[in-house]
């Protein structure tokens, strides 16, 4: 059996101290590119393998050892005002999950506000650059379609919804589409035949149209047997909303909380006179049925990958962005009830 190649053979190899070669084939920037790139090829020579058994010991060591703080993770807010973004109670519980997580890891998060003209976007760079700050959680955006004009070179980045389209880059998101498909099985097993659903054409557009494409896929592969109207006309004008689901006595409506609260105020019955199945449900919401869509958890992931980012010293705009989807949990409330004759 051959010797496995150890990182002091390398050292003694390349001429320089173990360290430095430990730093080199993390691609540390500590390391000159020159040296990183002279000890990558004598690696290479000797056939260097990393051992998995010992990155999983040193990932062990350091969950065991109490973090000391590390450095600051930048959170990008690009609403017109702060507080905007965390008026929508999921983005709220994104930073909350997002920042519970970097104290965990001895990291803090840094809010910088960029919607706002506080800073500009080439401003910010500069300051994040000057504050050796390299890890960067892109809040979600106040609409779909956002393009950014940032230098992302030299920042480990993620994006924290679908609204960013350029630059693309890596995102932690919920599993939108599995989460409908989830809210349809759950009316299907109640019973119910003939559903509403009513989501504004921006909200679906801010997702990547995920909460249309899981009802659509439920149809099409018939993992429901529920008759869906669509109400998307309906979405900005609640009260034309009311009269057509008692005109076509539709059984129960699928939409997001304002619209819950726009019924409720307009005299609608719930689940008395049809069932409200929320597609976010929130804290302080746990009396209406629907979608829990695990927010704190997304954020708290966003901040591993980021982090791990920073560990690989993977930065820039990737290549190849990769989507990290979260499952929804089914929240039973009290807004549907089994319609007659389910089982």
């Amino acid at each position: 059996m051959n010797k496995r190649v150890t990182i002091r053979d390398i050292a003694a190899e390349a001429g320089v101290h173990f360290t430095t070669v430990g730093l080199a084939l993390k691609n540390s920037t500590r390391i000159s590119e020159a040296t990183r790139a002279r000890i990558h090829k004598v690696a290479k020579r000797m056939g260097y393998e990393p051992d998995p058994m010992l990155a999983a010991l040193n990932a062990y060591r350091h969950t065991q050892s109490r973090p000391q703080y590390k450095a600051s993770i930048a959170w990008i807010n690009n609403w017109p005002e702060r507080s905007m973004l965390y008026d929508i109670k999921e983005f709220a519980m994104y930073h909350r999950g997002s920042s519970d997580r970097a104290k965990e890891l001895g990291y803090e998060i840094s809010e910088f506000c960029i919607g706002s003209g506080e800073i500009s976007p080439a401003q910010l760079g500069r300051v994040l650059r000057a504050r050796n700050i390299k890890g960067i959680l892109m809040a979600p955006q106040p609409h779909a379609g956002v393009e950014l004009d940032f230098d992302f070179n030299g920042f480990s980045a993620v994006s924290l919804s679908y609204s960013l389209v350029k630059p693309a880059l890596h995102v932690v998101s919920n599993h939108h589409s599995r989460s409908m498909r989830l809210l349809l099985s759950e009316l299907n097993r109640l019973g119910y035949s003939r559903v509403g659903f009513a989501l504004e054409k921006e909200l679906n557009e801010k997702v990547g149209l995920n909460w249309l494409g899981g009802m659509l896929i439920s149809q099409e592969v018939s993992l429901t047997k529920t008759e869906i109207v669509l109400l998307h006309q309906y979405a900005k004008d609640p009260e034309n909303l009311l009269d057509f689901i008692r005109k076509e006595k539709l059984e129960v409506v699928v939409s997001h909380g304002a619209i819950y609260e726009k019924l409720l105020k307009l005299g609608a019955a719930m689940p008395e006179e049809f069932g409200f199945a929320n597609i976010s449900v929130n804290e302080g919401q746990n009396g209406v049925s629907g979608i829990w869509q695990n927010s704190y958890h997304i954020g708290y992931k966003a901040v591993d990958l980021v982090v791990d980012m920073l560990h690989r010293n993977e930065t820039g705009v990737p290549l190849m962005p990769t989507h990290t989807l979260i499952d929804s949990t089914w929240n039973v409330g009290s807004t549907i009830r089994p319609a007659a004759g389910a089982q």
